[in-house]
């Protein structure tokens, strides 16, 4: 039986995000097509003696606290009624407060990984199913369920009504952080829905680009609208927008030559206050132990 596993947990990224209406327990009811990128955090975690959760040294961002890890990990444990002990290390890759859903990514990771961990223990009768833990997840924040099954889905509700969708895959994605994290509760909690902004129309194939949240994070944070109009400046971009509540803002391109050759590009390279990043999307799904 293994003691140790590490797993992959990838960004989230909201091609479109439509606040539909506010409800009376004070969340958002929305509407989001959500695809996933080859970015992505990492998760090792060890059967222990005690519980100790850290940062590993290689990590490109760094979280002032794991309160999310420690929330899961307790969640799990009282449901099941267990108090196993874990050893866990994240790997930061994911930007912070980037509307890239990184934080419910690793929540997500830890969960298929303690699920692995439980289902492997001949001493439990009954194994955890892929349905209980999105339950499970789900009351821990409303993206974890998308980002168990880290699949191409369409978001509806809080994030609790979950539909597979395809979603072209040769196409290349070009990340903009500015380095500004975002809270998403300032966000919505600032969300005006008369001050909702429809611009020109862009598609990428089927899929509308849009965000109701765009004009409320970037009159938080100005850089945004800086990024916007940089990603707009591109010859050959297919579309742009904002993921989530921001502050990343993604392009979409047909190839790597059409974002790679482009001037905007190379200037972009040389802003060294910009964390960026390009590649692909991609269809992880359940399975995502890597050793």
């Amino acid at each position: 039986m293994k003691n140790s596993i590490s797993l992959i947990a990838p960004a989230k990224l909201n091609l479109n995000l439509y606040v539909k209406d506010k409800l009376e327990n004070g969340y958002h009811s929305l509407e989001s097509d959500v695809c996933f990128l080859d970015l992505h955090d990492e998760i090792n975690i060890k059967i222990s003696n005690i519980n100790k959760i850290k940062l590993s040294s290689k990590s490109i961002f760094f979280l002032k606290d794991e309160n999310i890890l420690s929330k899961t990990l307790k969640f799990f444990n009282d449901e099941f009624g267990k108090n196993d002990k874990f050893n866990i290390t994240l790997k930061k890759n994911i930007p912070i407060g980037a509307g890239l859903g990184g934080g419910s990514s690793d929540s997500a990771a830890l969960l298929l990984g303690l699920r692995y961990f439980y289902n492997i223990n001949p001493f439990n009768s009954e194994k955890i199913s892929l349905k209980k833990l999105k339950e499970i997840g789900f009351k821990i924040g409303s993206d974890v369920p998308a980002c168990i099954m880290s699949k191409s889905v369409k978001l509806t509700g809080i994030g609790e009504q979950l539909k597979k969708i395809h979603i072209e895959k040769n196409y290349k994605f070009l990340l903009i952080y500015p380095n500004k994290t975002l809270s998403t509760q300032k966000v919505f909690n600032t969300f005006d829905f008369k001050k909702v902004r429809n611009k020109k129309t862009m598609y990428f194939n089927k899929i509308k680009i849009f965000n109701s949240l765009t004009f409320t994070s970037q009159s938080i944070e100005p850089e945004i609208k800086k990024i916007l109009n940089i990603l707009k400046s591109f010859d050959k971009i297919v579309a742009f927008g904002m993921s989530g509540s921001g502050s990343s803002c993604f392009g979409i391109f047909k190839n790597s030559n059409d974002l790679i050759n482009d001037k905007e590009f190379k200037k972009l390279k040389l802003k060294k206050n910009y964390f960026i990043w390009h590649g692909n999307k991609k269809e992880f799904g359940y399975n995502r132990i890597i050793y």
